[in-house]
């Protein structure tokens, strides 16, 4: 008798560790299959985030481009303001010295003027 239980545990875990293994490999498969999908659905996730990435870089780059474009012409415009502007100074200097000149010229007429009104009343 103690051979036969002996024998009976012993088939008892060959037959619970048999159960065991058959369940194993029945819901590996599906445990893998789920793994995959998930990764699949990961995989799916970042290649769209690195899509919406690439496009966000691609228009931020152009967006770069377009704000230096303008700058340049900012840039350009102000050294043309700023040419104007000293024609400008330069034209209004010699305005002013000609205008200066006018009024020494029409004092010089004046003086002269009244120092002839001046000789032809003594006389």
């Amino acid at each position: 008798m103690t051979n036969h239980l002996k024998t009976f545990k012993f088939g008892r875990f060959y037959h619970f560790s048999g159960s065991l293994l058959l369940l194993a490999c029945l819901f590996a498969p599906v445990a893998y299959a789920d793994t995959i999908e998930l990764l699949q659905k990961n995989a799916s996730v970042a290649y769209e985030k690195m899509m919406d990435a690439k496009r966000s870089a691609e228009t931020l780059a152009k967006d770069a481009v377009l704000a230096d474009r303008k700058l340049a012409t900012a840039k350009q415009k102000l050294t043309e303001a700023e040419q104007e502007a000293e024609a400008a100074k330069r034209k209004s200097e010699q305005a002013r010295v000609a205008a200066e000149q006018a009024v020494n010229r029409w004092k010089q007429a004046s003086d002269a003027l009244a120092s002839e009104w001046g000789r032809s009343e003594v006389k």
